[in-house]
């Protein structure tokens, strides 16, 4: 059957959107090729991106991966292995610092995909070798990622390299840092606030830690990591280190709130 110009109008934004020529064919039913044959001619189409292995074993980079990943990750398989990591499509350069981080580590190319009536957006892609590589370093319970995600070993069991970076991810994903540090997780258990306070004290800080009991009005508890406004600070600075490690020349807090909104 023929496609007439609208068509292909809509092909063109749906690949936009969807940035994979089999998604889009579903939603046309069309076949891959044909989708390709015509968004190709109004831009550039993207060849596939199998990874079969991990590019850099940089330490730091891997750390910061699983931050980022249990802090703000998800993934399923549902016909291919997709794995998501989800930010505020306003959040410019962080959004640009998780995908370069995912290319660094495994030359995987991500897309952007933003919300058209809210802020959410999320870092999108597909790689059965990146959904099984994350589960060298941490475990959940089925379906249950976000209240029971933790890493996988103990933290001494782990590099300092890998622990700064893993400390930065997580800061980036559910940290909160102005003139003190905050790292709030919804849980059922006490497993990533533990990470966290741990990997600090392994660093020298001083967390406290505080559960909110909300089991009584039928939520998950909050478990609080807190430091004070001495620590916070050498905290940030810290940070901003681990960035210039991994050759960043952006703050924590540039990265994380945007430059001015600091």
């Amino acid at each position: 059957m023929a496609i007439n110009k609208e068509e292909i109008v809509q092909l063109c934004n749906a690949y936009q959107e969807y940035g994979t020529l089999r998604e889009v064919s579903k939603i046309f039913d069309r076949s891959p090729n044909t989708v390709k044959k015509y968004v190709s001619q109004k831009m550039v189409v993207k060849t596939q991106n199998i990874i079969k292995c991990l590019y850099s074993n940089n330490q730091r980079l891997i750390g910061v991966y699983t931050g980022l990943w249990m802090g703000d990750g998800t993934q399923y398989y549902e016909n291919r292995y997709t794995i998501k990591i989800c930010s505020n499509k306003d959040d410019k350069h962080l959004n640009d610092f998780i995908q370069n981080i995912i290319y660094m580590l495994f030359r995987k190319k991500t897309t952007l995909i933003k919300e058209s009536l809210t802020k959410r957006a999320c870092i999108r892609f597909w790689s059965k070798f990146i959904f099984n590589f994350i589960y060298t370093y941490v475990v959940h319970e089925e379906g249950k990622k976000t209240y029971s995600v933790k890493l996988k070993e103990k933290i001494e069991s782990y590099n300092n390299d890998f622990l700064e970076g893993c400390l930065l991810g997580l800061a980036l994903t559910d940290g909160y840092l102005k003139s003190r540090f905050h790292f709030n997780v919804t849980s059922s258990n006490s497993n990533l606030a533990e990470n966290m306070k741990e990997i600090l004290i392994k660093f020298g800080f001083n967390p406290s830690v505080y559960i909110h009991n909300r089991e009584k009005y039928g939520w998950k508890n909050l478990y609080m990591v807190n430091l004070n406004i001495k620590e916070s600070k050498r905290l940030c600075s810290f940070l901003d280190e681990i960035l210039r490690k991994i050759g960043y020349s952006l703050s924590f807090q540039e990265l994380k709130y945007g430059p001015g909104r600091i």
